[in-house]
């Protein structure tokens, strides 16, 4: 019995409506995969019946869909500040709120042309630095991450954007460099030890990239008393955080930068999640 690419595609949506509210783009996005064509390409092909390793495919990243397994992950990249990234189940997917931290670096490396080098402490699949360094090409990058499967993830992105020239180190935080940077970023694990187990984010990507120790705050306030000796003047360091942990990150960070402009920054959804080190 055969499909066409408008058959598969009705029953398929129909089918994962029961467990995504973005049903029709998540099946438009793998047909595409699998067919290696854009979405108005399968839409002006419709009828075209599906031949069976096609449907195999499909019906294979189907179920995965069905068992919550994050679409990025079944792609095997994302878009992330208007650029292609790959990932894997050993990296942290970017989230688009994400990018408000990579706008605020753009902008503050455009009023500090003098600034040169660029931290991303947790680096992941290199995202931000990578966007960062994208804009900025005559800054030096640095991606760091204690996770050495994560690094190869970064290594294959920095590759594929040609920023063969970005360092990547297998580091907890910045335990191993006494170098000063102009920007220091981090997307660190902020998610209090007892309830991270209980996310359905947990069950999917990696809880070295999750688990911020007993209240969340461990790992970053870990980075931060690096971050003194190693922010230079003028510096810019953003961290993202939790939603609730404005409060306490703004008190532990006063106490490191008594002189520093310290603010918070809200997400998209009006949430407190950046602080943001100025000095």
């Amino acid at each position: 019995m055969t499909t066409s690419i408008a058959a598969w595609r009705y029953q398929a949506i129909k089918k994962i409506k029961n467990f995504s509210d973005t049903a029709e783009f998540e099946i438009n996005a793998i047909l595409s995969k699998v067919l290696q064509k854009d979405f108005a390409w399968c839409l002006a092909n419709s009828e075209i019946e599906l031949n069976s390793n096609a449907l195999s495919q499909l019906e294979e990243m189907e179920n995965e869909l069905i068992h919550g397994t994050p679409l990025a992950y079944i792609l095997g990249h994302i878009e992330f500040f208007g650029n292609k990234f790959f990932v894997d189940p050993s990296v942290l997917i970017p989230r688009p709120e994400t990018e408000i931290m990579v706008e605020m670096t753009i902008e503050w490396l455009g009023e500090h042309s003098d600034s040169k080098r660029v931290v991303d402490v947790g680096t992941g699949s290199g995202a931000i630095l990578l966007s960062v360094l994208k804009r900025f090409p005559l800054c030096f990058g640095y991606g760091i991450d204690i996770s050495r499967k994560a690094l190869k993830v970064a290594k294959k992105n920095a590759n594929y954007h040609q920023k063969n020239d970005v360092s990547l180190i297998q580091m907890d935080c910045l335990s191993g460099v006494d170098t000063q940077f102009d920007v220091i970023l981090a997307n660190l694990p902020y998610i209090p030890q007892d309830i991270v187990s209980d996310l359905r984010v947990s069950k999917f990507e990696p809880i070295l990239a999750l688990d911020g120790g007993l209240d969340g705050t461990a790992i970053i306030f870990k980075l931060l008393e690096q971050i003194k000796s190693r922010l230079a003047k003028p510096g810019l360091s953003i961290l993202e955080i939790q939603f609730d942990q404005a409060t306490i990150m703004v008190e532990k960070t006063k106490q490191i930068f008594p002189e520093g402009n310290i603010m918070i920054v809200k997400d998209l959804a009006g949430l407190d999640r950046f602080i943001k080190i100025e000095v």
